[in-house]
């Protein structure tokens, strides 16, 4: 690698990072447990180098790249996932290199504090109170009010969330947790629920687009798709940008991507948590697709001193919508071919294999596939991606019970 050239580290990342560091003049350094992991052996061959390391041992990941700091050019270490991001802010830290403060990607990750902080610098608070004792929980969401929802201090992707209804739901849940667990409960907000995406430099944050999440609602809110720009109103946006900003500002956050997620409730847009990270891949895919602004991109060019990208000329809407098999094997998906050649599709992908069993949806797998499409306007753009999913047509088959094993009396 020439070593008078900024050196982005990137750490297990997706193919079209790699892609993006080059396009901006940055040298890869591709970070990762396993280098042939499904991606990442495309990521790590892109490169211009590549290291099988356990990032999220710091130790060794100090040990791998330490030797960055004498480096005579300009470097940094980036993550763009939940746990990734906070180690790299570590690392940036640790080897006194440019990046968003450890401390601001941190107090993002502390849904708690982070709400307590947000409720006292704006007029949107959100009712909530800790809960560290399962036998208190019934206690504290009467407190809170019915319904509330219930989820882990620092968890992230929408893993081990709960909508109590009544006091009946909050003493079942309690009987299943861990003795001490470290919760959050907060009030229910009602309302369409929106994923801001933003960029920050030098404590300056840029609001890139407010995109409209689908979610099939209560108890599982098991994500459905995403609509790139949100259709809303010059009003609710500008309120929707104002809470954004003073949520940022209230973590500190100084430097790269971030995603808000944000309902807007009868009383005006409420945070729920927010992330210094880009929001799902699909939503940097929405973004380039309907501005032409690459985030991965535009980070790493601003961390590492590089011209950042032109600004976007473009202005067209953009969606993705997952798709949803019934259980059992998968035989046939009809209509591939139809989907894809439909004016203003861009992208159709399934993720089950033909002969494949067809998993439960979960908050880790909210769909089987799913279809993109890019448009002039968001009723446009509906139609598009109806016609896309109405077009497949998927031959799923009962799974064969298993034979039972019988043993001589």
């Amino acid at each position: 690698m020439t070593p008078h050239k900024p050196l982005a580290v990137l750490l297990s990342p997706r193919p079209t990072v790699v892609e993006a560091a080059r396009r901006v003049g940055a040298r890869s350094l591709v970070l990762a447990p396993d280098l042939s992991a499904p991606g990442i052996g495309q990521a790590a061959a892109a490169a211009d180098e590549a290291l099988t390391v356990d990032w999220a041992d710091h130790p060794r990941l100090m040990m791998a790249i330490g030797h960055l700091a004498n480096l005579p050019a300009r470097a940094s270490v980036f993550g763009f996932a939940e746990a990734s991001a906070l180690v790299a802010a570590r690392a940036n830290e640790a080897l006194r290199f440019p990046g968003n403060p450890h401390a601001a990607v941190a107090y993002l990750t502390d849904k708690a504090s982070l709400r307590g902080k947000v409720n006292q610098l704006t007029g949107s608070p959100v009712r909530f109170e800790h809960c560290d004792r399962a036998t208190l929980l019934a206690a504290v969401a009467a407190r809170v009010g019915f319904p509330c929802v219930v989820k882990p201090r620092t968890g992230c992707g929408g893993q081990d969330v709960h909508l109590l209804r009544d006091a009946a739901d909050a003493t079942a849940l309690a009987a299943a947790l861990a003795s001490e667990p470290a919760l959050i409960v907060e009030e229910y907000l009602d309302g369409p629920e929106y994923s801001v995406e933003a960029h920050s430099r030098a404590g300056s944050h840029t609001i890139l687009a407010v995109t409209r999440k689908y979610t099939s609602g209560a108890p599982g809110c098991l994500e459905t798709g995403y609509d790139l720009p949100a259709d809303l109103d010059a009003e609710t946006t500008g309120r929707v940008h104002q809470l954004v900003t003073a949520t940022l500002n209230a973590a500190g956050q100084r430097s790269g991507p971030s995603q808000t997620e944000v309902i807007v409730t009868a009383r005006g847009p409420r945070l729920v948590e927010s992330h210094a990270h880009p929001g799902a891949d699909h939503i940097s895919d929405l973004l380039l697709m309907a501005g032409g602004t690459d985030l991965a991109a535009l980070t790493i060019a601003s961390v590492l001193g590089l011209p950042e990208p032109d600004a976007p000329t473009a202005a067209r809407y953009a969606g993705v919508r997952y798709l949803r098999l019934p259980p059992g094997l998968l035989t046939a998906v009809d209509g591939t071919g139809e989907a894809r050649a439909l004016p203003g599709g861009t992208g159709l992908e399934i993720a089950v294999p033909i002969g494949g069993h067809v998993p439960e949806t979960t908050s880790r797998v909210a769909g089987h596939g799913y279809v993109t499409a890019v448009a002039d306007g968001p009723q446009e753009l509906e139609a598009v991606l109806r016609k896309a999913q109405d077009t497949l047509r998927p031959v799923v088959v009962p799974a064969p019970a298993k034979e039972e094993e019988h043993t001589a009396a």
